[in-house]
């Protein structure tokens, strides 16, 4: 674990005007990797998972595709709002070629799979630039997941410096429609880049539920990605009518309950 992002959360939200009409956001997840990789999957064609105890970070590397994450489950309820994040380390050194796809999806309001929104990371071949850009695909040649090698015709952000970089998704509702911001932070927590994308028939409430999973779609790098910090956050409740018909689970707790004891008393027992 480098640091805790629940600050630079609430910070880079609040500098691009991103917050939720919620009061706060709320830790529903958290893996910082300081004792293990829990919590995320490789294997049959999905690529490995190491844990790293000496940095406390963990390093993934492709195959026909990448690990993944259900963060702490799926969820079919929309709640007023949230977030995911998570810390990769990038590099413009990279081969020209080399790059990944993170995706993070939603779910709809029956708990299928809604739509993905995909972080683009790319050393791009013809500029020789990291680009770092958005959009809802991973690109399918064949059978094969590869690396996008068109980024410079999207709305992108050039990588020029080595470190750690923090890929966050904001769920939020657009007059009545799902929109997702996909920020790029840098170490200080500081926006370089965000791709808005939104579609109008994933509408709220009606058609969009809570979260699905965070997966790398497709690793392309020597020796795999450095990851740190992977959370989840969901906007807190703010009444008791916010905790009734299973809306509880959206925000974490345990029992509707918990739930209306935190709206209460402001005592988060999640």
């Amino acid at each position: 674990m480098r640091r805790t992002l629940t600050t630079t959360l609430l910070a880079a939200m609040l500098v691009m005007g991103l917050a939720t009409a919620a009061a706060a956001l709320g830790p529903l997840y958290v893996q910082d990797f300081s004792d293990d990789a829990d919590g995320w999957f490789g294997g049959g064609g999905y690529g490995t998972v190491s844990h790293n105890p000496g940095t406390e970070t963990a390093t993934l590397e492709g195959d026909t595709s990448g690990p993944s994450s259900r963060f702490d489950g799926y969820r079919d309820t929309w709640t007023g709002g949230w977030s995911a994040e998570i810390d990769v380390y990038l590099d413009p050194a990279w081969d020209a070629g080399e790059g990944f796809d993170y995706s993070v999806a939603s779910n709809n309001s029956s708990g299928d799979h809604l739509r993905d929104f995909i972080f683009h990371v790319a050393k791009d071949s013809s500029t020789g630039m990291l680009l770092v850009a958005g959009s809802n695909n991973t690109r399918v040649v064949g059978d094969d997941r590869v690396v996008r090698d068109d980024l410079e015709n999207l709305n992108y952000r050039e990588i020029t410096q080595a470190g750690w970089y923090t890929l966050q998704h904001v769920f939020r509702n657009d007059g009545g429609t799902l929109a997702v911001d996909l920020n790029l932070l840098d170490s200080n927590g500081t926006p370089l880049f965000t791709e808005t994308r939104n579609t109008p028939a994933d509408t709220i409430p009606g058609v969009v539920g809570g979260n699905r999973y965070g997966w790398f779609t497709v690793i392309d790098v020597d020796g795999g990605i450095e990851v740190d910090n992977h959370e989840l956050f969901a906007a807190d409740p703010e009444n008791a009518d916010d905790c009734k018909n299973g809306g509880w689970d959206g925000f974490g707790f345990r029992n509707q309950g918990q739930c209306i004891k935190f709206v209460n008393t402001g005592k988060d027992s999640r």
